[in-house]
């Protein structure tokens, strides 16, 4: 005999909501706000792109290390960063430690399309710590940050 699953938060979510829903529906709305920023200059770009220059912030890396980051496959992600490099937001270029490897980074356009979808975190970030204030937005992040860690396995 089954136990009756509790349904999924589509729907309404109040206070009492889990805390994987809130999560979930607190990043929907940072990226559709992000997404309604970038999609001013290319309505082609989707979250998954979004994910994809996030990936870069802390310089160029392998497909398969943008992969990693994202939690999927090479296989995945090389249509995704095809598509921006077509579109003139990513290069390859060698990788100076294995000639065999290719680096995907930023072209100016890009650097500036991503530079526009961080300011749109920016003034979503401002936003919410007008309505709620400053510092409880940063206990918030703290909060969950530490939740996040008592989830992760040790030495993840």
């Amino acid at each position: 005999m089954s136990t009756p699953q509790e349904p999924p938060a589509l729907v309404a979510l109040t206070g009492s909501s889990r805390l994987g829903a809130l999560a979930r529906r607190l990043a929907q709305a940072v990226t559709a706000g992000v997404l309604a920023e970038v999609q001013q200059r290319d309505v082609r770009i989707r979250a998954v792109h979004l994910r994809v220059f996030a990936s870069l912030e802390n310089g160029p890396a392998r497909a398969v290390a943008v992969a990693r980051l994202l939690g999927t496959t090479k296989q995945t992600t090389g249509p995704v960063i095809d598509e921006l490099v077509a579109w003139g937001y990513l290069a390859r270029r060698d990788d100076p430690a294995d000639a065999r490897a290719k680096l995907v980074d930023f072209t100016g356009a890009g650097r500036e399309l991503a530079e526009a979808a961080a300011e749109a975190v920016r003034a979503l970030e401002s936003r919410m710590a007008d309505e709620v204030g400053r510092e409880e937005l940063d206990r918030c992040r703290e909060t969950l940050w530490r939740a996040i860690g008592a989830l992760e396995p040790p030495g993840g």
